[in-house]
């Protein structure tokens, strides 16, 4: 992967290993605490090499923010990668992520897809499992604009409502 287009985030969770990846891999269980503070989830998981997924997240004023995509590496209980397409998020986030996008250096043009490739490694660690999840843009800018639209924030509430889940 490419550290220049890459965010990364890394948590301890107090559960095993086969838990974490369960939380990942069912679709109920991901449901249970996909998304920041506020959103609610639903989910559809083909979990397998080539398999699709789509998880649908709504905000509480009721706007969906779908995300489709497939599973590019399937290790179970340790190894997942997806392509992830946000193409059909609301078209007032695809506006504001395009003027972000633009202030990054990227040319609008190349918005027309936007896919991310993530991968979650789950290592097991001392009390628990060391959860890794990396995601590479297709570019500096289309990361620098994710930033800007608070990935981080968005996998810090995600990550603290899956630790509140395994508990």
């Amino acid at each position: 992967m490419d550290a220049a287009r890459e965010f990364s985030v890394t948590r301890h969770l107090d559960a095993a290993p086969d838990r974490v990846w369960r939380a990942f891999t069912d679709a109920d269980a991901l449901a249970a605490w996909w998304g920041p503070h506020g959103f609610a989830a639903a989910a559809r998981l083909d979990v397998r090499e080539g398999g699709a997924f789509e998880i649908v997240m709504r905000g509480a004023d009721g706007v969906a923010y779908p995300i489709e995509g497939s599973y590019l590496s399937v290790e179970a209980p340790r190894l997942l990668v997806m392509e992830m397409s946000l193409e059909n998020h609301p078209a007032n986030w695809r506006d504001y992520l395009a003027e972000l996008f633009t202030r990054a250096g990227g040319a609008p043009e190349e918005l027309a897809q936007v896919r991310v490739v993530t991968r979650v490694t789950l290592t097991p660690e001392a009390g628990g499992t060391r959860l890794d999840i990396a995601q590479v843009y297709e570019s500096e800018a289309l990361r620098d604009a994710f930033a800007g639209m608070g990935n981080a924030e968005g996998w810090t509430q995600s990550l603290d409502k899956l630790q509140s889940a395994l508990a």
